[in-house]
C-alpha cells in the first residue's frame, strides 16, 4: 500500500503479557524513540535470551527505516496487557493505546510482533486505526547439537519453574498421573475410555470458552449454575449406568442397544431415561428459582415447558420399549401426537407472551 509523504504512522510494538513492564518495573506505554531504546537495553542486560528485547529494537529499526521517507511523521510506541494474557489484559492494552492515540493523531499503524501471541491483538488495534503492516522479528538461532540442547534445557526450565507455564506442565501432568492410577485401581478395563473422553471434554470446554460461559452463569444466576452441576453430573451416572448395562447383555443391533440403555434400571422404580429428564429439567428449575429471587415474574411459557419435557419422558420410555421388542407402535403414535400438542400450545403462549411485552 502507497502513502503520501503526510501520512502519519505509528510504528507499535505489542507486549501481552508485559514482561517488560514487570521485569523492569515500569509504567507503559512507552512513547518515543528514547524511552522505547532505554528500556529495550535495560531489558537486553536483564534477559539476553528473551525475544521481545528483539522485537523494540525491530521497533526503533522500522521507526529509523520509515523516518528517511515519511520524516517526523512517524513515532514509535510499546503498549503491554498484564500477565494473565486474558480478556483483561487485552482492555489494558486497548487503555494504553488510546493513551497513545491521545497525544498525536496517526493515519495506520506498523505493527512489530515477536510471535503469533502479540499478534492476537491486531483486530483490537484495527477497531482504532487501520494496519498497514505486521512486521514479525524471528529470532536466529544456532543449529549446532550443543546450542539446540541448551535452548532445549532453557524452555523446560522455563516450562517448570514460570508461574503460567508451570499450571499446565507440572500442574495437568500431575492430575493425569492421579487419575490413571485411580483409575487403574477400580476400574482397570475402562482406564482409556475415561481419559479419551475427559480428555476430549477438556479440549472441548477449552475451545468453545465453556468456562467462561459457566463463569458468568455463576456470578449472574447461582442457583442456575448449580443445576447445571448437577445435570451434568446426573447425565454422566446415566450414561455410565446405560453403558454398565449394556455390557452385561448381548446386544443384537443398535436399535435395540439404543432402547434398553435408555430402560436400564437406576435402582428402584428409576430408570437411565429418568435421569436424563431429570438432567433437562434441573437447569429449566434453577432458572425459575433465579428469576424468583431478583423479582422477575415467571412465564407461563416456562411451566409448559416443564410439562413438555415430563411428557416428552413418556414418548422415549414408549420409543425404547418399541426398538427394543417389547413395546406397541400404537402407544408410541398416541404419546407423540400428545406432544406435539403440548409443543404447540407451548409456542402459541410464547408468542402471546412476546406479543404482549412488547405492546
Amino acid at each position: 500500500m502507497e502513502h503520501s509523504a503526510s501520512t502519519s504512522i505509528l510504528v507499535l510494538c505489542v507486549d501481552r503479557d508485559n514482561d517488560v513492564g514487570t521485569v523492569l518495573n515500569i509504567k507503559t506505554p512507552l512513547i518515543g524513540e528514547n524511552e522505547l531504546l532505554r528500556a529495550a537495553t535495560e531489558y537486553i542486560l536483564v534477559r539476553p535470551e528473551d525475544s521481545d528485547s528483539n522485537a523494540m529494537f525491530a521497533a526503533i529499526q522500522t521507526l529509523r527505516e520509515l523516518r528517511k521517507q515519511y520524516g517526523s511523521n512517524v513515532e514509535v510506541a510499546l503498549i503491554a496487557g498484564l500477565e494473565s494474557e486474558d480478556v483483561e489484559a487485552d482492555m489494558k492494552i486497548l487503555r494504553e493505546l488510546d493513551q497513545v492515540l491521545s497525544q498525536k493523531k496517526f493515519d495506520g499503524v506498523v505493527l512489530v510482533s515477536d510471535g503469533p501471541t502479540d499478534e492476537l491483538v491486531a483486530p483490537l488495534i484495527q477497531s482504532r486505526l487501520p494496519i498497514f503492516s505486521i512486521r514479525r522479528v524471528i529470532v536466529q538461532q544456532s543449529r549446532g547439537v550443543e546450542e539446540t540442547f541448551v535452548l532445549l534445557i532453557n524452555y523446560i526450565k522455563k516450562a517448570l519453574t514460570e508461574e503460567k507455564y508451570k499450571r499446565y506442565s507440572l500442574g495437568l501432568t500431575g492430575l493425569f498421573l492421579v487419575f490413571y492410577s485411580v483409575l487403574s485401581a477400580f476400574a482397570p478395563q475402562f482406564v482409556w475410555p475415561i481419559i479419551i473422553i475427559s480428555l476430549g471434554s477438556f479440549m472441548f470446554i477449552k475451545g468453545y470458552n465453556v468456562g467462561e460461559y459457566f463463569s458468568k452463569i455463576y456470578r449472574s444466576r447461582p442457583v442456575t449454575f448449580a443445576t447445571y452441576l448437577l445435570a451434568i453430573t446426573i447425565s454422566f451416572l446415566a450414561f455410565t449406568q446405560g453403558i454398565y448395562a449394556l455390557l452385561r447383555t448381548n446386544v443384537p443391533d443398535i436399535l435395540w442397544a439404543l432402547g434398553y440403555f435408555l430402560l436400564a434400571p437406576v435402582g428402584a422404580q428409576l430408570l437411565v431415561l429418568d435421569l436424563f429428564i431429570l438432567a433437562l429439567l434441573l437447569p429449566i428449575l434453577g432458572t425459575l428459582i433465579d428469576n424468583a429471587i431478583i423479582g422477575k415474574p415467571s412465564s407461563y411459557s416456562d411451566v409448559l415447558i416443564i410439562g413438555t419435557t415430563l411428557l416428552s419422558r413418556q414418548l422415549v420410555f414408549e420409543v425404547g420399549r418399541f426398538i427394543s421388542g417389547s413395546g406397541d407402535i400404537r402407544n408410541v403414535l398416541t404419546w407423540a401426537f400428545i406432544v406435539l400438542g403440548s409443543v404447540i400450545v407451548s409456542i402459541i403462549v410464547r408468542t402471546i407472551e412476546k406479543r404482549e411485552k412488547h405492546e
